[in-house]
């Protein structure tokens, strides 16, 4: 799209030939034709060209400000050339359309249309200082111009604010989109989604990956027994205990509903990931959080099953989930308040 912003300012240029050479008089038309055809128009062509660097949006913003600047300056010295070879006032709008094309076309940032601005006035007033271009006008039209460059300045200053305003809004939306209010953990979507990218790229690397299904024990009863709002604590609870132990920006966490957590994590050994279940079922002892209608214990715990092994030998995510599910379900019939990693033999998954 900025490349197509800048063809349409050449192309506005060209047009501005058209009619500015039915005013321009027949002894200057080759002083105005070399300054539009042979300073501006190339101007236009150098960033048009640069837009093509692989690099081009971390200089974009310089490139564009120098851009507009070098052509007010251009249209300043084709104004001096004009009155000085026949004494013929050129008009000075294009001064200001530069600008204008800046600071809402090309989105110049506040920083440098304050510079062009400031730049683009005192190089206004250097040329009235020099050449009486506009008569009697001459402080009337300075101070248009210098008035015209500050609002458009004021202008970008509001857009871009409410541009931030807009971005921050967007980013708040995706955070409450992509994650569980209970928890500040990824939600269902956005645990799957993450999940999915991460299978498909430890798939093409060929590290290990594992799938935690984490599961509070009795959890029914312990709503029953001391209401929903301990029921949602001991839920962050859960999320906390998750936070402390899968730290590493590689890990993905999420609830995947009710009481129930997935945590996929990649490029451990099965020996690390025991070792982190055995963390988070330490944490719960330590929590020592009351549960009279437990019927393995008189405290809140969970239970874990956990898959891992290479993402390539498995069909899909799900099945890894599926497989983990089953992990867990296996360590609930064995007393609960434990974990149980599955193990894959001969392209089949048995716990």
């Amino acid at each position: 799209m900025l490349r197509l912003f800048i063809l349409v300012g050449g192309v506005v240029i060209a047009l501005f030939m058209i009619g500015d050479l039915q005013m321009v008089p027949e002894e200057l038309a080759d002083a105005y034709f070399y300054n539009r055809v042979f300073v501006q128009l190339p101007i236009i062509f150098v960033l048009l060209a640069s837009s093509f660097h692989r690099r081009f949006s971390q200089f974009a913003q310089s490139a564009s400000f120098l851009t507009v600047l070098a052509l007010t300056y251009a249209n300043y010295h084709l104004i001096h050339v004009l009155w000085e070879r026949a004494g013929f006032s050129f008009p000075y709008e294009g001064t200001l359309l530069y600008a204008f094309f800046g600071f809402f076309v090309l989105g110049i940032k506040t920083s440098y249309a304050l510079w062009i601005m400031l730049l683009s006035s005192l190089g206004f007033i250097g040329l009235m200082l020099m050449d009486p271009v506009y008569g009697d006008r001459t402080l009337m039209n300075a101070g248009f111009v210098v008035g015209s460059l500050f609002i458009g300045a004021i202008g970008r200053y509001r857009l871009d604010g409410l541009l931030g305003e807009i971005s921050e809004a967007n980013e708040r939306l995706m955070t409450l989109s992509n994650t569980d209010g209970l928890t500040d953990l990824l939600n269902y979507r956005a645990l799957m989604s993450e999940s999915e990218r991460s299978f498909a790229l430890q798939r093409r690397s060929g590290q290990p990956s594992a799938v935690f299904m984490i599961d509070l024990d009795y959890f029914k009863q312990f709503n029953d027994c001391y209401g929903h709002q301990e029921g949602d604590r001991a839920i962050r609870c859960q999320a906390d205990i998750l936070r402390s132990v899968f730290k590493r920006e590689t890990d993905i966490l999420g609830r995947y509903g009710g009481e129930e957590f997935i945590v996929v994590a990649e490029g451990h050994s099965a020996t690390e990931f025991e070792r982190q279940a055995a963390q988070i079922l330490a944490q719960w002892q330590d929590l020592a959080m009351p549960n009279a209608g437990s019927q393995s214990g008189k405290f809140l715990s969970c239970s874990i099953g956990i898959c891992h092994g290479m993402p390539a030998d498995y069909d899909s995510l799900e099945n890894m989930i599926k497989t983990a599910d089953g992990a867990l379900y296996s360590a609930k019939e064995r007393g609960r308040g434990t974990f149980l990693l599955a193990e894959r033999r001969s392209g089949r998954t048995n716990a």
